[in-house]
């Protein structure tokens, strides 16, 4: 069965891009999306962060997962997410995001983020530097002493990142620029993109690609898993995605890696 051999060009000149981006690969297992995702990180591996859920639980697990733990490893992998955008990163969520109802979750999160990012950007403008990170470090305590959903990881990541400012301020400027880092930072974060790449891929496809896995031995000292009942049965729950979901871009590829149409 063919595998992605290369990035498609036009995949590669949009994540070249000098701006924040989140890219949410969507596909069955065996689709290729992790080997897409690893091409894609290493067109610039000190800007970009690749989380993968799986590859979290095996590491903190020791491929000895524990279902009661499930809501540690999403929290980790959130935190690995929130903090890459936050500090510029370009993050890529590799993970099925099968169904509307999980990419919504991350779709509201780089909402959120981009929502406090624009709150700060405007405050920004109406003081004096050293005035907005008392005042910005002021509010973000507050904030997390008052919050009681999940956006408390977003305002403590949104405070360390103004903390850092304060430090690098007080650092000496071999060439001083005429902007700002701090607003082009916030700029940046208002003005990310959330882009989808879709594999669809033919179930039969899927199938032996993950059957014929090496890693299967791996994962069978786990639990022996029946792929081709799984997959057939994420098969039904499959949602392709839908620019009005909150996207800016949609990539459909198809089993060689090649994109067949973008929306």
């Amino acid at each position: 069965m063919s595998k992605i051999e290369y990035l498609p060009e036009e995949i590669e000149i949009d994540f070249n891009k000098d701006h924040t981006s989140i890219w949410l690969l969507i596909g069955l297992v065996g689709a290729g999306k992790t080997t897409f995702a690893q091409k894609l990180w290493s067109i610039s591996p000190k800007r970009t962060i690749r989380s993968s859920l799986d590859e979290i639980i095996q590491m903190m697990s020791f491929y000895d997962y524990e279902p009661k733990m499930s809501s540690f490893y999403s929290g980790v992998e959130r935190t690995s997410i929130i903090d890459g955008l936050i500090n510029g990163y370009k993050v890529i969520v590799d993970r099925t995001n099968i169904t509307r109802k999980v990419r919504s979750r991350f779709i509201s999160l780089i909402m959120k983020i981009k929502k406090i990012s624009k709150e700060h950007l405007h405050l920004y403008d109406t003081l004096e530097e050293d005035v907005f990170i008392e005042r910005c470090e002021k509010n973000l305590i507050k904030s997390i002493l008052l919050e009681e959903g999940r956006n408390i990881d977003i305002y403590s990541s949104f405070l360390k990142l103004i903390r850092d400012w304060e430090t690098k301020r007080k650092e000496p400027e071999l060439f001083p620029q005429e902007s700002s880092f701090i607003r082009k930072s916030l700029e940046d974060i208002t003005e990310m993109e959330i882009i989808s790449v879709y594999f669809d891929i033919p179930l039969k496809i899927c199938i032996r690609r993950r059957m014929d896995d090496p890693l299967n031995i791996l994962r069978d000292k786990v639990q022996e898993i029946d792929w081709e009942a799984v997959i057939r049965k994420m098969q039904g729950q499959l949602q392709p995605p839908d620019i009005n979901e909150g996207f800016n871009r949609i990539y459909i590829i198809d089993h060689t890696g090649k994109v067949r149409s973008k929306i």
